[in-house]
């Protein structure tokens, strides 16, 4: 029987180290040991390892969680199962249109495997050096959609050291399509029921044409913008990629040391990047442009042609993201950091707060004011923004910064979790959780939730509860 400690171990700052702070200062993990498996059949020993010893294993992709507990497991006493080594591009169909990919494999790494071919990578606009599986599974949200859509199947190791695969997907990296029976792909989602060593990702088609609408209004035409942007949601074609309502700032004096030097308060964006054919993106950016007229008077409207923008130009990232190719200047900037490797150390902390917001005017400007109000209580900033994930739903993205001194901390948590509180009361349950309040958001999902059959099947995937326990899924071990 291998035993855990018989696993590979490579030297790294958090290999049986002494717990420490993350980005978001998230109070520190026990953690018993760091190892890296570098295949499927290294995992499937660390599961069967850990199921005889009674370890339970957090496994995690390229760690870059940031906001949300970094690398650190839910709960003390785990043995961390880094998958980083797993970065191997096991398939790329370039004429179907979709790559089957480990937890290793990062965006940089699979968007310059795909240039110059007629597909694209669906990038987030975060780090361009964290994992896409990872981040597919946390439901994270794209340049041209949600994440969740690029998702065809899984190769997953069980809690008994058994592989699963779903949606199609075959034991020689291949995927057919659906096939028939049912589909458990979802499941694997936010849960703990397993650990996810593949992953097949749909593409994007790369099209003949990629503009990116950048709309500014006034703050204080928020509603007015709200609505255009529930008009263009609900109106959605083909050629629309994520629509985004951002930059919006709520900065109380005790709080403004965090910020961004550029955030301009008083200003909020809409933004969309348009794909199709020429013809096409231009009657969409012309039946964008007849909302922005009804709504509201735009401060600016800029246009811009993705392939001509060039490196000088403020939104050449934005740019970049809606072509399929990942870049962390901005996020770089935003913590004040020399390299992303920085980022938990950085001077600046973060805190992430995710709630789901439907896509109604009202709703948006309720939950603008919510945080509003929670951040001036607690003299803290918060930096918000809306994406449209559906013509009914918005993922909001709440950022927290804070300087990283005690007081400063403590008052961002606190904002954190009043605004749980505060948006629950208004119906905006969150859709991602951080590592320090997920057992109190799980219980909260909807009225009346119940874990009982989940449990059921956490049982038979995992029965001695060594996945990643109180991560979405909490169970008894």
């Amino acid at each position: 029987m291998t035993s855990i400690g018989d696993l590979p171990r490579v030297p790294s700052p958090v290999a049986d180290a002494a717990p420490r702070p993350d980005l978001g200062e998230h109070r520190p993990r026990a953690t018993l040991a760091t190892r890296f498996p570098a295949s499927v059949d290294e995992v499937r020993e660390a599961v069967r390892a850990a199921r005889a010893e009674k370890i339970p294993l957090y496994p995690l992709s390229t760690g870059r969680n940031w906001g949300m507990g970094s690398r650190s497991p839910v709960v003390d006493g785990c043995a961390v199962l880094d998958l980083s080594r797993m970065n191997t591009i096991r398939t790329l169909d370039l004429d179907e249109g979709y790559a089957v990919v480990e937890p290793g494999v990062t965006q940089r790494q699979l968007a310059e495997r795909l240039e110059g071919t007629p597909w694209m990578l669906n990038v987030t606009a975060g780090c361009a050096d964290a994992g896409v599986v990872g981040n597919i599974l946390e439901r994270g949200d794209g340049t041209i959609r949600g994440r969740t859509e690029d998702l065809l199947g899984l190769e997953v190791v069980l809690g008994t050291g058994e592989v699963l695969t779903t949606g199609g997907l075959d034991r020689y990296d291949r995927r057919a399509g659906r096939v028939a029976g049912p589909d458990l792909t979802r499941v694997f989602q936010q849960s703990n029921l397993g650990v996810v060593t593949a992953a097949a990702i749909s593409l994007i088609p790369r099209p003949e044409a990629i503009t990116l609408v950048h709309a500014t209004f006034a703050r204080d035409a928020l509603g007015a913008g709200a609505g255009a942007l529930v008009r263009i949601g609900r109106s959605r074609v083909p050629e629309h990629g994520m629509l985004r309502l951002k930059e919006l700032f709520v900065v109380p004096d005790r709080g403004a040391a965090a910020v961004p030097p550029a955030a301009d308060q008083g200003r909020v964006t809409i933004q969309v990047p348009l794909l199709g054919s020429r013809a096409a993106v231009e009657d969409a950016e012309s039946a964008i442009r007849a909302v922005f007229r009804d709504a509201a008077t735009p401060v600016s409207v800029r246009v811009l042609d993705t392939a001509t923008t060039t490196e000088d130009d403020p939104l050449y990232a934005r740019a970049q993201f809606a072509r399929g190719v990942p870049t962390c200047d901005a996020l770089r900037a935003g913590l004040r950091v020399r390299t992303c490797a920085e980022a938990d150390e950085a001077p600046v902390g973060w805190l992430m707060f995710l709630p789901t917001v439907p896509l109604r005017r009202e709703s948006l400007v309720t939950a603008v004011e919510l945080m509003r109000a929670e951040s001036e209580r607690h003299g803290t900033a918060s930096m918000l923004e809306f994406n449209v994930i559906s013509q009914h739903s918005t993922n909001m993205v709440v950022q927290v910064p804070f300087v990283r001194e005690p007081d400063a901390i403590e008052r961002a948590h606190a904002l954190r979790f009043a605004a749980r509180e505060a948006f629950l009361r208004a119906g905006f349950p969150v859709y991602r959780s951080n590592i320090d309040q997920q057992d109190s958001e799980l219980a909260a999902r909807s009225a009346g939730y119940r874990d009982e059959p989940l449990g059921g099947l956490k049982h038979l995937f995992d029965p001695d509860g060594i996945i990643a326990p109180g991560r979405y899924l909490a169970v008894p071990r």
